[in-house]
């Protein structure tokens, strides 16, 4: 059914259960490639380049880490896993990526549902969703 999954990968609890999913579909669908991506979500206003680049090199530090770790559970499990960390905004980066890559599923943990939090996080998922060409997968 599905040929390419990308996950939008963060470490989460919502995170972590949308991997779950993304394991799952993925033996259901034997030799299916996944994609977890992680966003370097760099902020727009910097004094200079050096705080841009110490800012990335801190975000693939800390994601290669949990992207390692997220490899060796689905190396287990035999399934072909692709991870990378890539710098820009949540949402049209997740996008792109899945463009580029004919991603027939994209699968986002749902976040934060109330007050501020809900306008600043839950806000990605959904707009991944209305945005995406491809089906969304929404996890709670």
């Amino acid at each position: 059914m599905f040929k390419k999954i990308l996950l939008a990968y963060d470490g989460s609890e919502y995170a972590n259960k949308a991997y779950e999913y993304v394991l799952e579909l993925a033996q259901i669908n034997g030799g299916c490639e996944v994609y977890l991506i992680s966003v370097a979500n760099i902020p727009e206003f910097v004094n200079s380049k050096d705080e841009v680049d110490e800012a990335l090199n801190a975000a693939k530090l800390y994601y290669g880490k949990i992207l390692g770790n997220a490899r060796k559970l689905a190396n287990e499990k035999g399934i072909k896993i692709f991870t990378e960390v890539i710098p820009g905004h949540p949402v049209d980066s997740v996008i792109r990526f899945a463009e580029k890559h004919e991603c027939d599923l994209i699968v986002v943990g749902k976040k934060g549902t109330s007050g501020v939090k809900r306008y600043i996080i839950g806000n990605v998922a959904e707009n991944i969703a209305r945005h995406a060409k491809c089906s969304v997968l929404i996890v709670k």
